[in-house]
């Protein structure tokens, strides 16, 4: 035992980095499949049809939900069959064994949590319509698998149903375990004060929603707009199925036959990252002679330890051990010298039912069926905006809450050698934050505190307790402020205006910083003439005030065309690497000494823009592009931060992240952001809705899907309609696949 204790933990903060390698296919075909080897999984007689629109997207119709299921495993697998496989893989905690050492400590976190385990074991007592849903659509990627067997990868594994569930829980737990990871954090802060506190989850993400009081067409009308990273786990697939009573339009994670997030016919559903403090961490009493044990209300109880032994691609196998109490695992090195160790609590731990969970939101009629729905508590912690074509709409900061003891700060390790620090169940919907149908007509949440979500908001921290509200990291940021601004400046969102917001490049700093450059160079000029005209002449020059007039003159729109705009990001950049901008973040002006400075940044910005690109005043779409493989176009949008966060953090609510470009480094390639844009619009007769993704529906290079949508759509901001009717979509078919299901 002392040997295996003296093993070298995991980093675990940085948790889980999910990467999937990319292929797929796009074929055009017909045809008729009948196979035997899945007969117990897909009922007998059931005919599915699977059109591809003109964007490559695939419709899916059948008479029954598992043949609907299947349609959309084949379709899935015809896009995506690399993804999903190492989608599989990475719930299952098996990358390392495909892909090698790079991902032990992400195998090593996912058979930490069960995954497999937890999955077998519920699939032997799963409801029936959940077993026929994944047992179809498994059969439906192994018919295609069958049929094309050249397209099958060598990272591959023999698909059981039972697998497709550790992919849900393998996205799921990266929130719950991220709070325990801040909270883990908070405590080492309090211990040492130089350390930093939490920053709050990387995921971030657009929702608004409004009335029908303040809709032209008196209709509903809810957006969502998820900031992910563009490959990996996170990856959303774009699907419809009308498979019997069930309709999904929407994303779908790579693997499940059940929409994430979208709408059916009655009612759409909307998430942002954010929500209750759902998880927990224990500092317990630990020993490990005579044997590994913790202390609890006295007593020591025995710690299970489970060797994990991961298998690694053309290495030895990797075995670590895991340390289980009764309140989780041990999630962090045990301070042997203190006799001390921590424990991650979360009820997501233990939770398998989010299939159930997500196929009672598919079938939900109305907001109030949806809301009971989320009240299974199986998705992880979210906020969640919803409207029907009823006309209602609603919030709900969802999540499995613990009802904590009071006299605890649950942001930080509590101790966890008492059971007067047991949770007590766990809140009904009802006690968490929630809205419904509000008299402003309209709500936002992009990541902010719901106090900023909507005008006198009456969702404030002195309702509820603070594991509720659970406002630690942000409490309103750019998107928020700009989403606010736009919705209560309009009591008439016209279809044409709601698109226009989605798309939204506006940069709510623009105005802050024109002024400070505008006095800078007012002040410059005075120093001038005070000095009888021996002001400096490097600010004289026509060059620099054409770039200071350009600046000025810009409109605030982060587009590709626009000139100044380059020159403007860069010079915000150097000022927050070199001056204090504090009084900025109060909206304060600066000094006449961070003024001086101010244009002196510029004017070396300028020197550096010359020599990286041979002008200062290069187009913004000229070095910022979207594209994979190859094929790049310009995008507008931004993301960035220098120094002071209140004063120079900017992202438009179209939201595009990049990196330097490999190829060229002074250039600039969208990875992460708005990916997965779905504007829903809830008439009574009906659902319309617009979709946009940044690249393409397929990974493959050769399909004409690859980046048709990032070169038509995403570049010029548009959206494209979903045809979720199906006389729309018969005018819009690009290939049909007939699959005949048989015993």
């Amino acid at each position: 035992m002392k040997k295996m204790m003296c093993w070298s933990w995991l980093a675990l903060r940085d948790a889980l980095s999910v990467v999937c390698l990319l292929s797929a296919s796009s074929l055009t075909h017909s045809c008729t499949f009948s196979n035997s080897l899945w007969a117990e999984e897909v009922p007998s007689g059931n005919q599915v049809t699977v059109y591809r629109d003109t964007w490559g997207v695939p419709h899916v119709y059948a008479n029954t939900e598992s043949a609907g299921a299947y349609g959309l495993g084949y379709a899935q697998a015809e896009d995506r069959l690399d993804d999903l496989h190492s989608a599989v893989r990475t719930g299952m905690g098996s990358m390392s064994e495909a892909f090698g050492s790079q991902y032990v400590q992400q195998d090593y976190l996912m058979r930490q949590w069960r995954n497999a385990e937890l999955a077998q074991t519920y699939w032997q007592t799963a409801p029936e319509h959940v077993k026929q849903l994944v047992g179809s659509f498994v059969a439906g990627v192994k018919a295609y698998q069958l049929k094309h067997p050249d397209r099958i990868p060598a990272h591959a594994v023999e698909l059981e149903p039972w697998m497709i569930l550790t992919i849900g829980r393998a996205m799921t737990l990266r929130w719950p375990v991220g709070t325990i990871m801040d909270d883990l954090k908070e405590g080492q802060r309090r211990r040492d004060a130089t350390a930093q506190g939490a920053q709050g989850p990387a995921e971030r993400s657009n929702q608004w929603v409004v009335a029908p009081s303040r809709s032209a067409d008196n209709v509903p009308i809810l957006l969502t707009d998820p900031h992910l990273t563009w490959e990996g786990l996170a990856v959303l697939y774009e699907a419809r199925v009308h498979a019997g009573d069930l309709h999904m339009n929407g994303y779908f994670l790579i693997g499940s036959p059940l929409v994430g997030i979208g709408h059916n016919q009655h009612v759409g559903w909307a998430m942002t990252t954010g929500g209750p403090d759902t998880s927990d961490v224990y500092e317990i009493k630990f020993r490990v002679l005579p044997k590994p044990q913790y202390e609890y209300d006295g007593e020591w109880r025995d710690v299970e330890v489970k060797m994990l032994s991961i298998p690694v691609k053309g290495k030895a196998a990797v075995t670590r051990p895991a340390f289980y109490t009764h309140l989780g695992p041990v999630m962090s090195e045990p301070d042997m010298k203190n006799g001390r160790a921590m424990v991650g609590a979360s009820p997501y731990f233990e939770q398998t039912g989010l299939f159930e969970q997500s196929y009672r939101m598919a079938k939900s009629q109305s907001i109030q069926e949806l809301f009971d729905a989320l009240g299974m508590n199986q998705l992880n912690e979210q906020n969640l905006m919803f409207a029907d074509t009823h006309g209602h709409i609603g919030y709900l900061r969802s999540g499995a809450t613990p009802i904590r003891p009071e006299g605890y700060d649950w942001s930080a390790p509590v101790p966890g050698f008492t059971s007067e620090t047991a949770w007590k169940g766990l809140h009904p919907p009802q006690e968490l934050v929630h809205l419904f149908d509000p008299p402003q007509g309209y709500m936002q949440n992009c990541n902010i505190s719901p106090q900023n979500m909507l005008a006198d908001s009456p969702l404030t921290p002195d309702k509820y307790a603070d594991y509720i509200y659970n406002v630690s990291w942000d409490s309103n940021n750019p998107r928020g402020r700009r989403t606010l601004d736009l919705l209560a400046g309009n009591d008439s969102v016209t279809e044409q205006q709601a698109m226009s917001y989605a798309m939204d490049v506006h940069d709510d700093l623009a105005e802050v910083w024109q002024q400070e450059l505008r006095e800078a160079v007012a002040g410059i000029e005075k120093a001038g003439a005070e000095a009888n005209g021996t002001a400096n002449t490097e600010f004289e020059s026509p060059e620099f005030k054409r770039a200071v007039q350009a600046i000025l003159a810009w409109d605030g729109e982060f587009t590709p065309e626009a000139q100044a705009t380059s020159l403007y990001k860069f010079w915000r950049l150097k000022c927050g690497d070199e001056l204090d901008l504090s009084p900025l973040a109060e909206r304060k002006p600066l000094d006449a000494t961070a003024r001086l400075q101010m244009l002196e940044l510029l004017a070396q910005t300028m020197v550096e823009m010359k020599g990286k690109y041979g002008s200062w005043d290069i187009a913004w779409g000229d070095i910022h592009k979207v594209g994979r493989g190859g094929k790049l176009f310009p995008v507008g949008g931004t993301d960035f931060q220098s120094g002071n966060r209140q004063a120079n953090f900017t992202e438009t609510l179209f939201d595009v992240r990049s990196v330097p470009d490999a190829e060229h480094p002074d250039h600039f390639v969208a990875n992460s952001g708005s990916m997965a844009m779905l504007l829903m619009f809830f008439h009574p007769d009906g659902i319309k809705s617009y979709s946009c993704t940044p690249w393409g529906q397929t990974t493959d290079p050769q399909s004409p899907h690859y980046m048709d949508q990032g070169q038509k759509l995403y570049s010029p901001r548009a959206m494209k309609p979903t045809w979720w009717n199906k006389a729309e979509l018969m005018s819009n078919v690009r290939s049909t696949t007939t699959l005949t299901l048989s015993p």
